[in-house]
C-alpha cells in the first residue's frame, strides 16, 4: 500500500526521466486523495495552454489519470490537520501526508520540498 502524490502522478504520465524509477512502485495497491485529480488535471491544463502539450496528448493523458489503479478518497477528512500543519506544508501537501498517515503508508512523492518536510511525519519514498 502507498499514497501517490500529484508530482509523482505527473512524472508517471508525461514520462519524465524519473518515470522509470517510479513505474515499479506503481502497483495496484495506490491510494491518492482526490485532491490529484484536480491538481493533476490542471498541470495538463496549464501545459495545453502554454502550447508544451498537444490537446490530443492532454486528452491522452487526462484518460490515462483516469484509468489509473488508484483508489481515491475524500480530501474533508484532513482539514484538522492540513490547518494544523500550515506552517511546514501547503494544505495541498498535508492533504497527502495525512492520508499517508491514516493508512500507515509510505508517501510516494517526486517534489523534494515535500519530501524533507513530511520525512519527520510519515515514510516517504522519494524519487
Amino acid at each position: 500500500m502507498k499514497v501517490v502524490d500529484a508530482s509523482a502522478m505527473i512524472d508517471v504520465l508525461t514520462d519524465t526521466t524519473r518515470r522509470a524509477a517510479l513505474l515499479p512502485l506503481f502497483d495496484d495497491d495506490l491510494f491518492a486523495p482526490d485532491l490529484l485529480i484536480s491538481e493533476v488535471m490542471s498541470f495538463l491544463k496549464r501545459m495545453t495552454t502554454a502550447r508544451k502539450l498537444a490537446r490530443p496528448e492532454a486528452d491522452r493523458l487526462a484518460l490515462a489519470l483516469r484509468q489509473a489503479p488508484i483508489e481515491y478518497l475524500p480530501t474533508w477528512p484532513y482539514a484538522e490537520r492540513m490547518w494544523t500543519w500550515r506552517h511546514n506544508l501547503s494544505p495541498y501537501d498535508a492533504t497527502y501526508v495525512a492520508l499517508a498517515d491514516d493508512l500507515r503508508a509510505p508517501l510516494v512523492t517526486t517534489d523534494s520540498r515535500l519530501a524533507k518536510a513530511a520525512a519527520d511525519l510519515v515514510t516517504v519514498m522519494a524519487i
